[in-house]
């Protein structure tokens, strides 16, 4: 796992070896995704975006797109996970960056708190106190912790590759995956 910034964060959150929870997200066309039907299909990596207003999830994005080939040379399942995505959003963010995996919605949150990456009620009021709700209202909510939070799932449902970022100086290695990946298929 990589982990910048929040030692105490860490050790709340899902990493390598732990079973991944089971997990529903609202997918770009009509049908629940769930984590059971998913992993039967070979692995899952799951990215968590902060939104599409982050320059750091734009730039994971593209990178994540880039990588596409090898990823599904794997039989991986990849999904940008987001929060409060409408589907109209997820199309021009798909358009705009050339995606041909699914941008989903994690559309209570449920996903992101089983990971152990949700910002809790309290942390959400003193932002809002702190920024105030206008900043919020703009940016949308920032819901994770982290800036991204990316999750390697072998179809056995345990995590094999945790990567969590705080600094916005930094990314998930997208590439650096593929050989992990390679041995789950």
């Amino acid at each position: 796992m990589t982990s910048s910034g929040s030692n105490q964060f860490s050790r709340r959150s899902l990493t390598v070896g732990d079973r991944a929870p089971e997990f529903e997200f609202v997918g770009p066309t009509a049908g629940p995704l769930r984590s059971c039907a998913l992993l039967r299909q070979g692995p899952v990596l799951l990215t968590f975006y902060r939104g599409a207003w982050c320059t750091c999830c734009q730039a994971d994005l593209r990178d994540l797109m880039s990588a596409m080939p090898d990823l599904t040379r794997t039989r991986t399942t990849v999904l940008g996970v987001f929060h409060q995505l409408s589907p109209e959003s997820g199309t021009r963010i798909s358009r705009e960056y050339g995606l041909n995996f699914p941008l989903v919605d994690d559309v209570d949150g449920r996903a992101a708190e089983a990971f152990g990456i949700r910002r809790s009620p309290n942390e959400m009021a003193l932002i809002a106190s702190e920024f105030g709700p206008e900043l919020i209202a703009l940016k949308e909510e920032p819901w994770i912790l982290p800036m991204q939070a990316r999750y390697a799932i072998g179809p056995n449902g345990v995590i094999v590759h945790s990567e969590i970022v705080f600094d916005y100086d930094k990314r998930s290695d997208t590439a650096g995956l593929v050989p992990v990946l390679q041995h789950l298929g």
